[in-house]
């Protein structure tokens, strides 16, 4: 992904400045010609400093800045920021030349407490904007910025979670709630149709995200008529990165297969 978009727009337009956010991927978090790494800090009741290295493959030098963010998720499982004191980090601004890398080191003030505490560090280019040198009128430019999840450990880890599942007028909803005091990553959840002789009816899949302590997420299943009606029960999984069962399962109420 490129850093600058640029194009031609009606010369009575202003300029436009847009911002990318990269929530990170399971390999180095890269945007156009840099890259950021780790991709997650964890700092346990033992660790309480860490390091992001931020490598510039292009040929020019980049200048970025760095904002650390509190990060909570309301009652319907989105993603809130606020700002924070918490922790600590240097630099706050920095040029990479090209071909090499910088550190930026990231301390915890705080102390561990009965829940895991969570932030996002937000590494973002900063670039003037693109010259019109044509005349041709403004142009679109965007930053691109990553941000990295870095978890703080309580003092003591507990993993669990509630999933509960509903049918109604041919949808399944399904809603997970982390009942634990760390987060987890969810990488799918599945719903399975069964018959009384057990055979399979049908199968959906849809792609999960973190959730953490305290926090639930409801999910949305559009069964096919034909599959739900063959369907006596339908049994709910979710795949996660930590070890904790999530699972449910629901007879069916045939009525309910109906939109």
């Amino acid at each position: 992904m490129s850093g600058t978009l640029r194009g031609n727009l009606p010369t009575s337009y202003t300029v436009i400045f847009m911002i990318g956010m990269i929530l990170v991927s399971p390999l180095a978090a890269v945007a156009g010609e840099w890259r950021v790494t780790p991709i997650r800090l964890f700092f346990d009741k033992g660790s309480r400093s860490g390091i992001l290295n931020v490598q510039n493959d292009g040929e020019k030098p980049m200048n970025l800045q760095v904002k650390a963010m509190e990060w909570t998720q309301d009652a319907e499982g989105k993603d809130q920021y606020a700002e924070t004191t918490d922790l600590v980090f240097f630099p706050k601004f920095l040029m990479v030349p090209g071909k090499e890398e910088r550190v930026v080191r990231i301390g915890n003030k705080g102390v561990p407490g009965a829940k895991e505490r969570t932030y996002r560090v937000f590494i973002e280019e900063v670039t003037p904007p693109p010259k019109d040198d044509q005349g041709q009128g403004a142009s679109v430019f965007v930053n691109v910025r990553f941000a990295v999840p870095l978890f703080a450990g309580p003092a003591k880890e507990e993993v669990s979670a509630k999933l509960q599942a509903e049918l109604k007028k041919g949808a399944v909803t399904a809603v997970i709630e982390n009942t634990g005091n760390l987060h987890f990553r969810l990488t799918a959840l599945e719903a399975r149709g069964k018959n009384a002789k057990g055979e399979e009816t049908f199968r959906q899949k849809v792609d999960g995200w973190y959730l953490l302590n305290g926090a639930k997420r409801s999910y949305t299943f559009r069964i096919p008529k034909d599959g739900c009606l063959a369907s006596d029960s339908i049994e709910l999984e979710g795949k996660a990165d930590r070890t904790v069962t999530i699972k449910a399962g629901l007879a069916v109420d045939k009525a309910q297969c109906l939109p």
